[in-house]
């Protein structure tokens, strides 16, 4: 949805290994034709309507902490209807979970 933007911030990023392939980096994100490698501490935000994808090519684990932000072209009287949409499709059990 392009609501939101997607902030993807790298805590724990693989060492990198030589590698065979040079198309992509082994720790990385896509997003359209653009390849992206992570760096710790580094943040990447990105539109996530666009079809992306991210990989681990190694056997060590990799940490992100994702953040979702509105999109700048969402006006905030959009924001307010957006959200109330949200709060009656909860309130009626459709998604997540009801008010107590």
């Amino acid at each position: 949805m392009n609501l939101r933007l997607r902030m993807h911030l790298p805590l724990v990023v693989p060492k990198k290994k030589p590698s065979t392939d040079n198309t992509r980096p082994q720790v990385g994100i896509r997003v359209a034709d653009q390849h992206r490698e992570w760096h710790e501490g580094s943040a990447i935000i990105l539109d996530d309507s666009y079809v992306h994808d991210v990989w681990n090519d190694t056997d060590e684990p990799r940490v992100l902490f994702l953040l979702d932000l509105w999109h700048p072209d969402i006006r905030n009287e959009e924001k307010e209807k957006i959200t109330n949409m949200f709060d009656f499709a909860r309130d009626q059990g459709w998604i997540g979970k009801k008010s107590s």
